[in-house]
Parts: C-alpha cells; sequence; structure tokens
C-alpha cells in the first residue's frame, strides 16, 4: 500500500492571530518503491510536508495515510511511523548516543530485535554508508567529521529497515564528491532495501539523476508533478520560481538558442553528450 495524501492543509498557530498556513489542500500519492524528489524555493512547505509523513506533524485537515494508517490517529500514527524513516538536513540533531554503534542500534533495539539480529542490522547498515565497522563503532558520534555524522544517522534509520526513506536535504553542505557518494549510497539501500524514498533537495541536478517523480511545491501548493524530463523541459517556469534547472537542461536551452538543433527534454549530463555526438554526427554528412 502506498502513502495517500488528500487535502491536507496545515497551519501554524492555528486559531491565533498570528495564524500562518504553510501547506493548502495537497493531494499526493507515494508508491511503493518509488523515489519522489521534492522541490521548491524556501518556504514553499518542503519541510512542513515531509513532517506529515511520519506524523511529527498533524493536519489541520485533511488526510494522511501511511499504508492505510492514519497519522491523525495517536495508535495508528505508531504503527505508520514505524513504516518511514526520516533523515533531517542536520545529523547532529539525530545523534545522541556514546558510540556510533549504540546510536545505529537504538532503533533495531526498540524494535524488540533479539541481539543477533540488532549486531546484523547495524554492521549491514555500516556497510550499506560506507563506514568501516571496525574503524567507527567505537567512535563517539561527536567527534566525526559533518560526512560521517550523516552517513551515521543515515546507517541508524536503514537499519530499521523503513518501507519509505525520507530524506532532508541529504548533501547539502557537502562537495561534488560527497553528493555523489551519498546518491550512491541512496541507490544501493534503495536497491537492496526495496523502499520507496522521498528526497528534498535544492539540487536539481540531484534530483535530475535520482528520481522517478517529480513534484514542485510553491506557496504551500502543488504547482506541478511529473517525470524529471516533463519538469525540466519547463525550464522558463522554473526560473520564474527561483528554481535552477539541471546544468545539462540549462547549457542545452543555451545551445539551442545559439542556433543547435537538440531535441526537447535534455536534463541529463549523459542525453546532452549523447545529442552533441549526434549533432556532430549529422554535421558530417552534410
Amino acid at each position: 500500500m502506498p502513502i495517500v495524501i488528500e487535502k491536507l492543509t496545515y497551519t501554524y498557530q492555528s486559531g491565533s492571530v498570528n495564524a500562518f498556513t504553510a501547506l493548502h489542500e495537497i493531494d499526493l500519492t507515494i508508491n511503493d518503491g518509488e523515489f519522489v524528489g521534492l522541490i521548491g524555493h524556501t518556504g514553499s512547505g518542503k519541510s512542513t510536508l515531509i513532517q506529515q509523513l511520519n506524523g511529527l506533524m498533524q493536519p489541520t485537515s485533511g488526510i494522511v495515510k501511511v499504508d492505510g494508517y492514519d497519522m491523525s490517529d495517536k495508535k495508528q500514527r505508531a504503527k505508520g511511523r514505524a513504516l518511514v524513516g526520516m533523515v533531517f538536513q542536520y545529523p547532529d540533531y539525530q545523534l545522541f548516543d556514546e558510540t556510533v554503534y549504540k546510536d545505529i542500534s537504538f532503533g533495531p533495539k526498540n524494535m524488540k530485535l533479539d541481539a543477533e539480529e540488532v549486531d546484523r542490522r547495524v554492521r549491514e547498515a555500516m556497510r550499506l554508508v560506507g563506514l568501516d565497522f571496525d574503524e567507527f563503532a567505537e567512535k563517539s558520534p561527536f567527534e566525526l567529521s559533518g560526512g560521517e555524522k550523516r552517513r551515521t544517522a543515515l546507517a541508524g534509520i536503514i537499519a530499521m529497515y523503513p518501507k519509505y526513506l525520507v530524506l532532508d536535504e541529504p548533501m547539502a553542505g557537502l562537495d561534488p564528491a560527497g553528493r555523489r557518494a551519498v546518491l550512491k549510497m541512496i541507490d544501493d539501500f534503495r536497491k537492496q532495501l526495496g523502499c520507496a524514498v522521498v528526497m528534498v533537495s535544492h539540487s536539481m541536478d540531484d534530483i535530475a539523476k535520482t528520481a522517478d517523480k517529480v513534484v514542485v511545491l510553491r506557496d504551500g501548493k502543488i504547482y506541478t508533478s511529473g517525470t524529471p524530463e516533463e519538469i525540466f523541459s519547463r525550464a522558463d517556469e522554473l526560473y520564474e520560481m527561483g528554481l535552477e534547472p539541471p546544468f545539462a537542461a540549462r547549457l542545452a536551452s543555451e545551445l539551442k538558442r545559439r542556433g543547435f538543433v537538440l531535441p526537447d527534454g535534455i536534463y541529463t549530463n549523459a542525453a546532452l553528450a549523447d545529442a552533441l555526438d549526434a549533432y556532430k554526427g549529422g554535421l558530417g554528412n552534410v
């Protein structure tokens, strides 16, 4: 069963003079195994929306159901929350225990798994995120680098085998090599666990590389959604919203403006390279 959101509205400080409605009648379905990229300018409602998915916030009106569990109902919320793993933008907020091992094992222990299964999951999660067990298991999480903290936070969620993995700007502050490493990690454990992924990101290139579906938020509403090709072919609309399309889409648009005959819908570096090869091949036949 999927995550189903219907007519979701959320108002901060509802009923007060400072009331602010951050989400307006959101309708969205997140299917099993799907990779959803969530984009929008700052203040568009992205973080408010993802916090509804594991019950950190409950709708002012409307419905959020995770595999049929109503996240507005306290008893059902506990069952739905067990299916949704969330990794926040700042991993320091999620790390708290004495060692990396204890931090990662916290979730599986709370699931009442036996010691052998907890240990197996911790080791597997550390392997998936690229943390050597012998080197990191007994380290304090607060002595780690920023990238290592992010990997530890990810491992703590992966060890619980979530059906839905929600990531809030997982590559924020990382250099290009770090970004590629995190994207590969996400792809690896998505393949291994079969989980759906919802990723908030300001990087259109990251979304273009990974997402099956892109959802664009604007002023607390879903402005549009579709495949990466459908969304990133609308470069002018994205610019108008303060969003920068992927590099390949920007370059393809500029080349077409200068007279290059290229197909529509280019949004990845590989597609642009293929199009330019075909273009050069066509010139050779003139």
